[in-house]
Order: structure tokens, then C-alpha cells, then sequence
């Protein structure tokens, strides 16, 4: 799996058609943290810095907001982080091992604010069986938005997955670390609505 590292990078480039190996990837059995839709990097860089004990896989559609990340990322000499282009579903599907992540975040996604696209939203309940089955027993989900409607639906299905979560709090610190959206909408009066919920 390292050798699939890119060349003076962080960007990965897997077999689409294998699970990941972290232990190889990061060269440790360290607790691996995922950031699905990581944008700029915002958040993912400054979280993992301020946590060099456990790695970090950022996934992003947009190839230049990755290289955004690999650039900051090198710079501040994170070995602990890693970045992948790919849908997100398509790699909690089949490319996490099962049981193999800490914690999964997602902020901020697309709310699709039209009812009639609301099927597009990434948290449904198909996502949360994925969660499920990505997180490890103890290994938390964390997300953010703001927007109202979306926030409901999320709430309304992880409630739906009660048995496989329950409902829980963030760690020490985690909401202090924005993303630059985030830090943008809270400056125009915009609510963050956060929650966490815990694998069982």
C-alpha cells in the first residue's frame, strides 16, 4: 500500500478494487479517523496536527482542493495524513475494512435545499448502515451543518439506526476546530448544529 503513495506526496492512489491496509499506508496501527467531503483541508489539517497519535484519510471529489491539502499538508509535515479522491459511499462500501475507523466525520455537506433533491443528501439511512459498518465498536460520528432541514433528517435517521448508535458527545476540542466555512457562517450569525453519535 505505500507504494501507492503518490510521488512527493500525501495523495494516495489505491487499488479501487481492494480494502485499504492502514497499518501499511501510514506505517502504524495508530486509531484512523476519516473526513468525507474534506474540502479545502479547513478542518482535517489543523485536527490532525493537533493529534499526531492517530492518522487521518481526507476524501474529496475535487482534485485541486486535494492538492490544496497535500501542498499544507507536507509543509506542516503531517505523516499522518493522507488524502483520496473517490466517492465517499463507494469507499465505506468496499474499500474501509470493517470495524477498522475511530471516527468518521462529515461537515458541512451538500443540503440539496430543494425537496425534490433531498434524495441526493449523503446522510440517509443506506450511509448510516455504511457508518455502521466502517466505525469500530466505540468509534463516534461526527457531523455538522447549517442548515435546519438537513440537520432534522439526520438526526431523524441515526435515531432510525438505534441499533447500532446511540447518541453521544463530542471529544475535548473538536468543535473549537472549524472548517473555513464554518468559521464564515458563525461571523454572519449562522448556527452551526453539530451532533455525535457512538457505534455500540
Amino acid at each position: 500500500m505505500a507504494s501507492d503513495l503518490l510521488p512527493d506526496s500525501i495523495l494516495i492512489r489505491p487499488d479501487i478494487l481492494c480494502r485499504l491496509d492502514f497499518p501499511a499506508l501510514f506505517g502504524n496501527g495508530a486509531p484512523v479517523e476519516l473526513e468525507l467531503g474534506a474540502g479545502d483541508g479547513s478542518f482535517l489539517l489543523r485536527y490532525a496536527e493537533a493529534h499526531p497519535g492517530s492518522n487521518f484519510l481526507g476524501v474529496e471529489r475535487l482534485f485541486g482542493r486535494l492538492r490544496k491539502i497535500d501542498r499544507k499538508g507536507r509543509r506542516l509535515g503531517l505523516g499522518n495524513l493522507r488524502g483520496l479522491r473517490l466517492e465517499a459511499t463507494y469507499l465505506l462500501d468496499w474499500m474501509i475494512p470493517p470495524g477498522s475507523l475511530s471516527a468518521l466525520h462529515v461537515y458541512f455537506p451538500d443540503p440539496w435545499p430543494k425537496k425534490r433533491h433531498h434524495h441526493r443528501r449523503l446522510i440517509n439511512p443506506a450511509f448510516a448502515a455504511l457508518a455502521a459498518k466502517a466505525l469500530r465498536p466505540g468509534g463516534r460520528f461526527h457531523c455538522r451543518t447549517d442548515d435546519a432541514s438537513y440537520f432534522e433528517q439526520m438526526l431523524e435517521v441515526f435515531h432510525g439506526a438505534s441499533e447500532h448508535f446511540v447518541a453521544g458527545r463530542e471529544p475535548e476540542g473538536l468543535l473549537e476546530v472549524k472548517t473555513d466555512f464554518e468559521r464564515l457562517f458563525n461571523a454572519e450569525g449562522i448556527q452551526t448544529r453539530h451532533a455525535t453519535w457512538v457505534r455500540r
